[in-house]
């Protein structure tokens, strides 16, 4: 993942050999002794090296995440917080730089992005309530020991958001198995070299591929923090961190999760869109015809059928030219709602244009898809509607794909016969069921 980082720092030379690093990883570099105000559309991210002289307010400015390298772990210049959101020390290995920044940047992306897709949402109707962050938030912490690594001991005696759950790796597998989880702490500090495993395992594992990890080293091993990032952990915590500095980096990677889950339902919204009727909230002819050929494949090879139903609304212009077009649409989301509670589970009702609506049913028995077809004209015929006077009716064409009948067609030839069929249940007089000449 590339991005265009702004380095900011007096020492030109101290400067320069950061843009070297981050260019090798093919990061586009820019260098300035302070950063500008405004300038979240040229960056994706600020660097603060140990020569930056420059306030936080003036950091705050940028409206860009910003990453402060600090030579001092115990006095930094910057607190993390909403402008530094991330910090690292002088003396860390290269590749923790890039994988931190490449983090930021990442979560810095999929903000925006959830941001803009929020906005789009709420214009189509699709806005749904954000999570607050007001309860405690379960974590589970891995580790052999028996009490939290003091990082953490230290944050929950202060009352911090989160419920820490202990568990042996042994207990985790079966917890794991049960359900879907949300954050995860591993103790390297005990778990030694199996940290590797597990991070491999947890960013494999569909119940925590989207969980937010985080690893607990000890001083003494915070060198191979750039190991575990790039292994699938989110952040790194130190066991002599401060309060402030682990609680800042459990709730930064718990709303990051939170964002991404929420991108997650956005993209399942807009695949629900893009195969739904607004109306109705019947899918549309676009995955009616790829559920259609999809059944008669799998008819094919397993030797089933797939029957088509063709609906249309009688006199359904008239409705609309006696009544208006709410009373019309009034009367497409009845019908929708009574084809739809009619038909079996395994069914699938689409409206495919105007007031026609196709079913298809698998593996149904031509006696049963008659019925079912005499049923839910009568249903219709039975509706009390509020908007319009009189009754609506229906009718349907019926016709069968069968491959094991001597016939053979193409997929799509099943619509037409059943309109065929529908077309002659209209010159008959309407309100009826008609079935194609070979069903």
């Amino acid at each position: 993942m590339s991005g265009h980082v702004l380095l900011i720092g007096s020492d030109a030379a101290d400067v320069s050999t950061y843009a070297d690093r981050l260019q090798e990883t093919l990061f586009r570099v820019t260098i300035a002794p302070l950063p500008r105000p405004n300038i979240e559309d040229q960056y994706d991210c600020l660097v603060l090296t140990p020569s930056a002289d420059c306030g936080i307010d003036l950091v705050n400015t940028a409206n860009i995440p910003a990453l402060a390298i600090e030579c001092d772990a115990h006095t930094p210049r910057f607190s993390l917080g909403h402008i530094i959101e991330d910090r690292m020390h002088v003396s860390a290995h290269k590749r923790e730089l890039v994988a931190r920044i490449r983090a930021m940047i990442r979560r810095h992306h999929a903000a925006r992005e959830l941001k803009l897709r929020e906005g789009t949402n709420r214009a189509l109707g699709f806005n749904e309530a954000n999570d607050t962050f007001s309860h405690r938030k379960n974590c589970y912490v891995v580790t052999r020991a028996q009490t939290l690594p003091p990082v953490l001991q230290q944050i929950s005696n202060a009352g911090a958001p989160f419920a820490f759950d202990l568990q042996t790796p042994e207990d985790f597998q079966t917890t794991l198995a049960r359900k879907k989880i949300d954050a995860v702490v591993i103790d390297d500090t005990d778990l030694g070299e199996r940290t590797a495993n597990t991070l491999l395992d947890l960013r494999a594992h569909p119940n925590t591929r989207y969980a937010a990890i985080l690893c607990v080293y000890g001083q003494m091993h915070r060198h191979n923090a750039f190991e575990s990032l790039e292994l699938g952990a989110d952040d790194v915590i130190v066991n002599n961190d401060t309060d402030s500095d682990v609680l800042h980096r459990l709730t930064l990677h718990w709303r990051a999760k939170d964002t991404n889950d929420a991108l997650r339902r956005s993209n399942q919204i807009g695949l629900y869109a893009a195969v739904t009727d607004t109306l109705t909230g019947l899918f549309n002819r676009r995955y009616a015809m790829t559920h259609l050929h999809h059944l008669c494949d799998i008819a094919k090879s397993k030797n089933g059928s797939v029957t088509a139903l063709m609906i249309d609304i009688d006199h359904f212009k008239q409705v609309n030219d006696t009544f208006g077009h709410f009373a019309g649409d009034s009367v497409l989301m009845a019908v929708a709602e009574t084809l739809k509670s009619t038909v079996r589970a395994s069914d699938l009702v689409a409206r495919i244009g105007g007031e026609e609506f196709v079913i298809l049913l698998p593996d149904i028995k031509e006696r049963d898809a008659k019925r079912l077809a005499d049923r839910l004209c009568k249903s219709v015929r039975k509706m009390k509607l509020d908007a319009i006077t009189g009754s609506i009716t229906i009718s349907i064409g019926v016709s069968r794909y069968d491959p094991t009948s001597l016939i053979s067609y193409a997929n799509s030839e099943i619509l037409e016969q059943a309109d065929t069929a529908l077309y002659t249940a209209k010159r008959n007089g309407r309100d009826q069921v008609s079935y194609y000449s070979q069903f």
